[in-house]
């Protein structure tokens, strides 16, 4: 049934390939067409929702400061061995992922190279296929959302069916478009008159090349506007949890982000609040998370099991093919009490799959393993985001006092034995941003955070061959590749479109680390 829906609003209104790159007329293979509002949820699921198939922004993991290159190979091995004489045995193999192919094709990313864009996953660079893109990927399900939005009204059902339905679709898209520019375009509150992306709103088939939007154009045009929308058809509605479709809190929750971005603080707060009315809360791990659950190919803290978890959506925001894993960079393990954060064993930073118990790896050894499964939906907006948002929020408001209340409350919940502390001023900033990088890590949010915090200089060790020579990459202050240049097949399709300075800022070497 999807999938003869989707045909065939695709043979009515057309399909948009990457906003703009071009267009490509699918025939219908099916007289049906969707007629009710039930159709439209379904074609909006099957077409617009993120799924586990994309859009795929896994790449953005090998940019923050949260990784570092996996060097050394550390497994257990289950089975006698008369060497050992031992049952279960540790094999660690140093270097192991110096100079193999999956560290070679990743390393355009993880080094900051301007050429980035030009490659085609993690295999081959990309030639003439627009396709293969993020960025198409991207335009593939905000196309499905407009075919949703130009048709929902003459759908048959009540009015509150098809007002779920048109709030769904808006508050979707308003997320895609949030991603994308975030990733193609300059940080709003650094240079909003930057090009952002091609606004492609509606489902019409046209020939014409899109040229770029503003930054501010899509936040101010798109974003707060679809998802205030959204709110307004949905919050009179009966709120529906864990049925894998985004609801009221959940949007109120993206709005304060996207206000967030926006320094629009009191507004931030002001969305937090009305996410919080509708009982949502926070999960007091000290309590409530029991650590003999956290194992097994199923375990994954980050779903609806959680009462924290409002939506999910899309595949894993970091790497997940075993061969380009990334492992911890040392100065965010440095911030983690192993101990008592209850977050560190939950989230498994220190992974016994491949660590040995009691023994002290270097930080290469620590493979990231969150979020979980790649079959599985693995981004999610809950409570702890809400949080965090209207604590830097305050913070940055000046209402110190609130904020570092809440912060304590937080930490409370997380931290065994929590003792409150007393900050303020750019202390207490630091401390409220270290919590959210802490409790949001490996899930999408620290690239765009390290963006519009001031896109501080930040650096990567990489060793092209085993036992071979380390060199350090740095990505600058208000370095050009904190924009990430637009793939060049694009412009081959589109000739409205203008790449990104950073694409032109020449290939980096790294610096020697001296041992």
């Amino acid at each position: 049934m999807k999938k003869t829906i989707f045909y065939t609003v695709s043979a009515i209104s057309g399909i948009l390939l990457a906003g703009g790159c071009g267009f490509l007329k699918e025939e219908s293979q099916s007289e049906m067409i969707p007629q009710t509002t039930e159709d439209f949820s379904e074609l909006l699921i099957g077409s617009g929702y993120p799924d586990n198939s994309g859009p795929d922004i896994s790449f953005l993991s090998y940019l923050d400061d949260d990784c570092a290159q996996m060097l050394n190979l550390i497994k257990r091995m289950y089975g006698w061995s008369q060497e050992d004489n031992a049952y279960v045995t540790t094999v660690f193999e140093p270097d192991a992922y110096a100079g193999n192919e999956q560290t070679v094709t990743v390393s355009p990313y993880y080094q900051w190279q301007p050429d980035m864009s030009d490659f085609n996953g993690y295999q081959e660079r990309i030639n003439e296929n627009a396709s293969e893109t993020v960025y198409y990927q991207f335009y593939q399900k905000i196309k499905g959302c407009n075919a949703v939005l130009d048709l929902i009204d003459g759908a048959i059902g009540t009015d509150d069916q098809r007002d779920r339905v048109k709030a769904e679709a808006l508050a979707v898209r308003a997320l895609l478009y949030f991603q994308l520019v975030n990733i193609y375009g300059e940080p709003y509150n650094y240079n909003k008159e930057a090009l952002g992306v091609p606004l492609k709103l509606d489902s019409n088939l046209s020939n014409e090349p899109i040229a770029r939007s503003t930054v501010a154009e899509v936040y101010e045009n798109v974003l707060v506007p679809d998802l205030q929308e959204a709110a307004r058809l949905m919050d009179p509605l009966p709120y529906i949890a864990g049925n894998y479709r985004i609801n009221q809190p959940a949007i109120h929750i993206l709005l304060s982000r996207v206000f967030l971005y926006m320094e629009r603080y009191q507004e931030c707060i002001d969305e937090v609040e009305k996410a919080m009315d509708y009982g949502i809360r926070v999960m007091n791990l000290t309590t409530e998370f029991n650590p003999a659950d956290a194992s097994g190919s199923d375990y994954n803290p980050l779903d609806y099991t959680n009462p924290e978890v409002l939506w999910l959506f899309g595949p894993s925001p970091r790497v997940d093919n075993v061969g380009y894993k990334l492992a911890m960079h040392d100065e965010f393990q440095a911030l983690w009490d192993k101990e008592n954060d209850i977050r560190y064993t939950m989230f498994e930073l220190g992974n016994a799959d491949f660590v040995a118990e009691g023994t002290d790896y270097d930080n290469s050894d620590y493979i990231i393993t969150k979020p979980y499964g790649s079959l599985q939906l693995c981004q999610n907006i809950r409570t702890s985001e809400a949080v965090l948002n209207a604590m830097e929020a305050n913070a940055l408001l000046g209402n110190e006092s609130d904020a570092l209340a809440a912060l304590n409350d937080f930490r409370a919940t997380r931290i065994t034995g929590y003792v409150d502390e007393t900050l303020a001023g750019e202390d207490l900033l630091n401390a409220i941003r270290t919590e959210r990088r802490k409790e949001l890590c490996y899930e999408g949010h620290r690239w765009f955070d390290l963006r519009r915090q001031g896109m501080p200089e930040i650096t990567h060790v990489y060793r092209a061959e085993q036992g071979g020579q380390s060199y350090v990459y740095t990505l600058r202050h208000n370095d050009p590749m904190y924009t990430i240049p637009l793939p060049n097949c694009l412009f081959d399709q589109n000739s409205a479109l203008i790449q990104n300075e950073s694409r032109n800022s020449g290939t980096r070497a790294g610096d020697p680390v001296i041992e």
